[in-house]
């Protein structure tokens, strides 16, 4: 059977489906939603060279229609509700009853924040692991973004595009181990909280007028970090909010080659003290660059 057939049998009861999970392989299968407007798509696969299920879910006018179509575009399976919250958690139910994937989520910004935290909370219960998440340009509250963070440290890639409040505040520990986060609203970061991570990159997007990370501290802390710690972190970008820097300020206290320095910018080269390893730092007037070279 291919994987397409093998999920249609096992929504055939909750007999078929006990049986189905267990004769399969455990960590075998992913699962990726993505919430769009008008439409609403899983894509269910495999470790193996075994075709893509795609299930596809429309609003229909009164009700959300999601169906499970064959390569020719003959319909083998579909489902009907008012509800799209209730037909999503319905279906990853089922997939986690009997397949146990790892779950990545794509929210557009026409998704309202009760939506998405519905979803995840979802997610939580039925204890899926989270490989990617990506939430929509929606605002959101200081108390679910930060259950946000909270739920998903170490996940793979989290990419926030929502705004949070301007007062809000959020201290990262060292399990804070993400492989590529994206802040579009980072007012509240403190950057050497997030060396952990490898990839990061901060913008201000909400355009505060005294980021955490304008602080001078805050990046000097980071580099320090870097040089003394095995820290994770191979490149991060903070975009906005930096005007009128002092780079010999930052860089006070620091060892460091300098490698260019124009009006507008200036590139220094940083050594870790254990295994040699290289970084260059930058500083331009509205941007701030950590990238390992070595």
């Amino acid at each position: 059977m291919d994987l397409q057939e093998i999920l249609l049998v096992s929504m055939a009861s909750k007999k078929t489906a006990f049986i189905i999970r267990s004769i399969l392989p455990m960590n075998w299968f992913n699962l990726e939603l993505s919430f769009f407007s008008g439409t609403t798509t899983l894509v269910f696969g495999v470790k193996r060279p075994w075709d893509l299920v795609l299930i596809k879910g429309q609003n229909t006018g009164d009700v959300y229609q999601f169906q499970i179509a064959q390569h020719n575009g003959d319909i083998t399976h579909q489902w009907t509700s008012p509800d799209l919250e209730a037909i999503v958690k319905s279906l990853m139910s089922h997939f986690a009853l009997v397949f146990n994937p790892s779950i990545s989520i794509h929210f557009e910004e026409v998704f309202s924040e009760e939506f998405m935290m519905g979803v995840m909370d979802h997610v939580k219960q039925l204890n899926l692991v989270k490989k990617s998440i990506i939430l929509s340009q929606v605002s959101m509250s200081s108390e679910n973004y930060r259950h946000i963070l909270h739920e998903c440290k170490e996940v793979s890639k989290l990419l926030l595009f929502c705004k949070v409040e301007s007062g809000f505040e959020c201290r990262a520990g060292p399990d804070f181990r993400i492989d590529y986060l994206h802040v579009s609203d980072g007012h509240w970061m403190h950057l050497d909280d997030f060396s952990n991570c490898k990839k990061v990159k901060v913008f201000d997007r909400s355009e505060h007028k005294q980021p955490k990370y304008a602080n001078l501290e805050v990046p000097r802390s980071l580099i320090r970090k870097w040089i003394e710690t095995e820290c994770r972190l191979q490149h991060l970008e903070v975009r906005g909010g930096r005007g009128g820097i002092d780079f010999r300020e930052v860089l006070s206290g620091l060892e460091y080659r300098t490698i260019e320095q124009t009006v507008d910018s200036h590139s220094v080269e940083i050594t870790r003290r254990c295994y040699g390893k290289k970084a260059i730092v930058t500083c331009e007037e509205y941007e701030f660059e950590l990238k390992v070279i070595d």
